[in-house]
């Protein structure tokens, strides 16, 4: 996707929060870019939140411990049935149908963050205190 410069202003006490907040993660511009995407997704799907992890920052169903990839996991089994998945969780159908919605629209990346999920060497490797164990 082609990028394009946006120049606005912010108080300065918000330009010190980004950049505090970008140290770890990147450059304040990348970090703000992020953020602003984060907002458009999460004013397109409601029921969608993003929280930093070891694996960096991923879509979370909002409000629940759930990531979107995991979600996904079991919403691909009912062919992303909104109402399978509501009743599963106890989520209202609302939420299940903005979960699907974004599943669909992000598939790429709900596909990267799984495989991220379940793969125990590159896990190792951002924990590497990470114990595996066969249940």
């Amino acid at each position: 996707m082609a990028s394009v410069t946006l120049s606005i202003r912010v108080p300065e006490d918000m330009r010190s929060w980004l950049e505090r907040f970008a140290k770890a993660r990147g450059s304040v511009g990348g970090m703000a870019a992020r953020l602003l995407e984060e907002a458009r997704r999460k004013e397109d799907f409601p029921g969608v939140d993003f929280r930093d992890t070891p694996l960096g920052r991923v879509a979370f169903v909002q409000g629940t411990r759930v990531q979107m990839a995991l979600a996904c996991r079991l919403a691909r089994e009912w062919e992303f049935d909104p109402a399978r998945l509501s009743k599963h969780y106890g989520w209202p159908l609302w939420m299940s149908e903005s979960a699907v919605g974004y599943m669909r629209e992000y598939a790429e990346e709900i596909a990267r963050d799984e495989k991220d999920l379940l793969d125990a060497t590159a896990l190792r490797k951002k924990l590497p205190r990470l114990e595996e164990f066969a249940a």
